[in-house]
């Protein structure tokens, strides 16, 4: 269902609708006037009376902007107008009718959008090209499928019901657009992170690290099975307002069940499954909010906040069924349920400037995710680290890694030096590694 803040907007009474019929016609007239071999008079095709609203801007500016794409080499000038009725633009073009209509029709076969946008071609003389005296197919209801001219002369669908499906093809469109973009940036934030090398005691493209049941090929497995995961986490954060954590966790638990069944049953992301999932819903519920400009820094961490400090009630239990749970049973450690809890500071306050300092140096981003990796475990409480080694392992290795005095120049040898310390020790900073990967998503979300 869709938001109805999506829906808001003006709506034009009829006599405003033929005033601007009458005025778009004079305009046409007046830049045919100029010159030109052909116009494209370029609309929003918006069943009603409400023309101007959120998405319906949106829309129009997505297919204005394929349009000026599209005839950048043909285009002499260009009209825009915007009122009560909608958005509208005239493209003077010297292009043959035929070839622009070509261009427009297959811009609306093609597009998810292209049902809702209205790109009509005229020659010369004002005359308006028919798409199906050019052999192109007839428009399509936007309900049924049926030729459209048929279903609005019989009134077979009521002019609420037609709204609401072109809304929603609006609104889909930008919710699964939005949902790609941060699923593609959470995959290549996952499969760099394995693919920095070296990291010690974790899995690389050199060694597997303390980890003799798992490689890096295990861990390319795990994020092909995952990738689906990280825009239905997104979808699920854009479409809840209320009840957000409980369905992530049932989603969480079936990202789980693929992520084993890739891997043989061996656990690679479960740890990140849960941190990206609040993550990317925190990011999908921030996007509603604020569409159709992207989320403030302080509006996502506070969303991520609230899903994490939901997920505190799993210390309450009393027979802890995963290693963090034990941890913080044995060692009071918050883990990654604190980390989210507090909105995620290691990322945005450490690991995000750490990486860019990096970078800014001049370092490739493996050895600036290195680096990176070696902040966060000078700072946090791995509980990853506990479990292996104990408490007092765990922050004498902290302190070790806050006294490392990493230089562009000594920096592999400084971490091939610490990866054999840490198989040795059987030691795995598998919560830092985690928190490298979210910070690696919120950098490739910025580029």
């Amino acid at each position: 269902m869709i938001d109805p803040h999506f829906l808001e907007g003006q709506e034009a009474a009829l006599p405003q609708i033929l005033s601007r019929r009458e005025a778009r016609v004079c305009a046409q007239q007046a830049l045919l006037g100029q010159g030109g071999r052909c116009l494209v008079s370029f609309s929003m095709n918006i069943p009603g009376q409400r023309k101007q609203f959120l998405l319906a801007h949106e829309s129009f500016k997505e297919g204005l902007s394929l349009l000026l794409d599209r005839f950048s080499s043909h285009l002499l000038t260009h009209r825009l107008f915007s009122a009560s009725t909608g958005d509208e633009a005239l493209l003077l073009l010297d292009l043959k009718p035929e070839q622009a209509k070509a261009i427009t029709t297959t811009l609306e076969e093609s597009h998810p959008l292209g049902r809702l946008w209205d790109m009509d071609v005229l020659d010369r003389n004002g005359s308006s090209l028919s798409r199906t005296a050019l052999g192109y197919p007839a428009r399509r209801c936007l309900i049924c499928d049926a030729p459209a001219k048929e279903c609005g002369r019989s009134r077979r669908h009521s002019y609420e019901d037609l709204f609401l499906r072109a809304g929603t093809i609006m609104h889909d469109y930008f919710r699964s657009r939005e949902a790609q973009r941060v699923g593609r940036c959470a995959v290549q934030a996952v499969v760099t992170e394995v693919s920095v090398t070296p990291k010690p005691g974790l899995v690389d493209r050199r060694d597997s690290g303390s980890h003799s049941d798992m490689d890096f090929f295990t861990f390319l497995n795990s994020a092909a099975a995952l990738s689906p995961w990280f825009p239905r986490f997104f979808r699920a954060g854009w479409d809840h307002r209320e009840g957000l954590f409980p369905v992530l966790r049932s989603m969480g638990l079936q990202a789980e069940k693929e992520m084993f069944a890739a891997t043989g049953g061996i656990n690679t992301h479960k740890g990140l499954i849960f941190s990206m999932s609040i993550l990317c819903a925190a990011l999908g519920r921030a996007c509603a909010q604020n569409f159709p400009n992207r989320p403030d820094r302080e509006t996502v961490v506070g969303i991520a906040r609230i899903l994490g400090q939901a997920s505190l009630q799993d210390f309450s239990g009393s027979s802890p069924s995963t290693a963090g749970l034990r941890c913080h049973q044995q060692h009071g450690a918050l883990g990654i349920r604190g980390e989210a809890a507090a909105g995620f500071p290691a990322v945005f306050t450490l690991g995000l400037p750490t990486l860019k300092c990096w970078l800014d140096l001049g370092c490739s981003l493996n050895d600036s995710a290195a680096a990176t990796l070696i902040a966060l475990i000078a700072e946090v409480e791995d509980t990853n680290m506990i479990h292996r080694g104990g408490r007092s392992e765990a922050l004498a290795r902290q302190k070790e890694a806050s006294e490392l005095r990493l230089t562009p120049e000594n920096l592999t040898a400084e971490l091939e030096k610490l990866n054999e310390e840490y198989i040795l020790c059987n030691l795995s900073p598998g919560g830092c590694a985690d928190l490298l990967a979210l910070t690696l998503f919120l950098y490739f979300l910025e580029q």
